[in-house]
């Protein structure tokens, strides 16, 4: 906002400026005093050069010196008032705001700053169990909030996990992945963090980065065989793709996992049939 004041500021004074700086008859005034000077010194050269039987050369003189004189205004005639031009300023003034704002991006400079006001206290709040959920548009400003963080810690591991599921509830697919791919990055080797980045891909990528989370599962399903949350996105993953019989595997696999009166059963009964229905 300060940045606009001065602008406007700048252009305001620059306008006036233009428009009153004082361009009066001065330099008129100063134009007639050097014509007599010049028209006294040239008359004694005359004089001197060849006396007073000069009248043509002293009529001619005095011609040139009226030639030059600036006519003046007519009796009753007055000049324009410069406050009468204000509006004209104004209106300049107007035009070069109304331009900066439609060609900038101040309005996502103040929800930036707004952002980073307000990002302390709505983590504070998405961190307290006991705290009232976040709206949506809260979540969007934690987002930006975090984002503008995350510039100045970028090692933040567990921000950038925050910031990957702030994405997901969102369906920021972009951001989700980014900052699932980032935690990735500083984690390696942390299977939790492969999970998400997996999952983003999966639920948000185009083909190419599904592909990716796909293999990225299939490696931790050899690592950690018996991992529910793994076996679920991959038959979640199949059952998009159409890979009938590998969602079928990966349904009775998960099936065989789930405990006895699990809640969950009933529901992956229902799709084991619809798998393997597609998949004659």
């Amino acid at each position: 906002m300060s940045l606009l004041v001065v602008i406007v500021a700048l252009l305001l004074a620059g306008a006036l400026g233009l428009l009153y700086f004082p361009w009066s008859g001065k330099g008129a005034v100063d134009r007639d005093a050097l014509n007599r000077a010049l028209y006294q010194s040239r008359l004694q050269e005359l004089v001197q050069e060849r006396g007073e039987d000069n009248p043509a050369l002293v009529v001619e003189l005095q011609r040139t010196l009226l030639t030059d004189i600036p006519p003046q205004p007519l009796p009753g005639e007055r000049p324009l008032n410069r406050w009468a031009l204000f509006p004209g300023a104004l209106l300049l003034v107007v035009l070069s705001l109304g331009l900066y704002l439609k060609t900038s991006d101040i309005g996502q400079v103040l929800l930036w700053q707004q952002a980073e006001r307000h990002f302390p206290a709505l983590l504070q709040q998405v961190k307290d169990p006991t705290a009232a959920p976040l709206r949506m548009d809260e979540l969007a400003e934690l987002r930006l909030g975090l984002r503008s963080h995350l510039q100045d810690t970028p090692n933040d591991l567990a921000g950038w996990q925050l910031l990957g599921r702030l994405g997901l509830l969102l369906n920021d697919g972009e951001t989700a992945i980014g900052a699932f791919g980032r935690a990735h990055a500083l984690a390696a080797d942390d299977p939790a963090a492969a999970f998400d980045y997996a999952s983003a891909l999966v639920r948000a990528g185009d083909s190419g980065q599904v592909r990716m989370g796909e293999l990225l599962l299939r490696d931790l399903h050899q690592r950690q065989p018996n991992s529910l949350p793994v076996l679920e996105m991959l038959a979640l993953s199949a059952v998009r793709n159409e890979y009938y019989p590998e969602a079928v595997a990966a349904l009775q696999a998960l099936l065989a996992r789930l405990p006895e009166g699990d809640a969950r059963r009933e529901a992956i009964v229902r799709q084991l049939a619809q798998a393997q229905q597609q998949a004659q």
